[in-house]
């Protein structure tokens, strides 16, 4: 049989600890962007423990896969467990999707620093920073929402493991499919990666306008 992957949905973290120059917008841009990263705290400590329950749920599920049916009793707890364990991951998910929210929030300061600032250019890379960051937390959503829909195929898999009717040919396509949505949030994942390392890179360069504006 396939090996089922549970998932892993660690991604790269937002640099946003800058530190301030001294210009007026060089400080309400630095205090904006110091927001944000304090309401990514949850999300990040969410990150942490999702990595830890995945790894652990992986490796329940392969014990799993090795029982027999003569052995039901074993099998029933081994399910229990993965089912605990995934029920936590979606709390934890609703705590990172929160976090996510607020600092998404927190972005509306962005407006009055784009209106303060008098050079065009940097208008514009303002602009282009803040349209950077909310293409990231779109990306997030639809990571948010992909992963979802694998867990929704990971408890109907776990549901067949413990029931006896359940025929191999049914549990192989089961497998399948959650390794095929697995692709889907590697996928995701690797798009909100992509977005941060753009919104990460990209500040740099505001601050130095910034900088160049005084």
């Amino acid at each position: 049989m396939k090996k089922i992957v549970i998932g892993t949905f660690l991604s790269t973290s937002l640099l946003l600890s800058a530190c301030s120059i001294g210009a007026p917008n060089d400080e309400m841009l630095s205090e904006t962007l110091a927001k944000v990263y304090e309401e990514e705290q949850g999300y990040r400590d969410a990150q942490e423990k999702l990595a830890e329950l995945e790894k652990k749920e992986q490796s329940t599920f392969n014990a799993t896969m090795k029982l027999t049916q003569e052995q039901k009793a074993e099998v029933t707890l081994k399910v229990e467990e993965l089912k605990a364990s995934l029920y936590e991951r979606l709390t934890l998910l609703k705590e990172e999707n929160e976090s996510i929210k607020n600092a998404q929030e927190s972005l509306s300061s962005f407006e009055a620093i784009v209106d303060d600032t008098k050079d065009k250019e940097v208008k514009t890379a303002l602009n282009n920073l803040k349209s950077l960051l909310e293409t990231r937390y779109e990306a997030h959503a639809v990571v948010s929402s992909e992963y979802q829909k694998l867990t929704d195929l990971q408890i109907k898999l776990y549901d067949m493991l413990a029931d006896e009717k359940t025929e191999q040919a049914q549990l192989q396509e089961q497998v399948l499919n959650v390794n095929k949505q697995n692709d889907v949030v590697q996928s995701a994942i690797n798009a909100f990666n992509e977005a941060t390392k753009k919104v990460n890179a990209t500040k740099s360069s505001v601050y130095d306008s910034l900088d160049e504006e005084k």
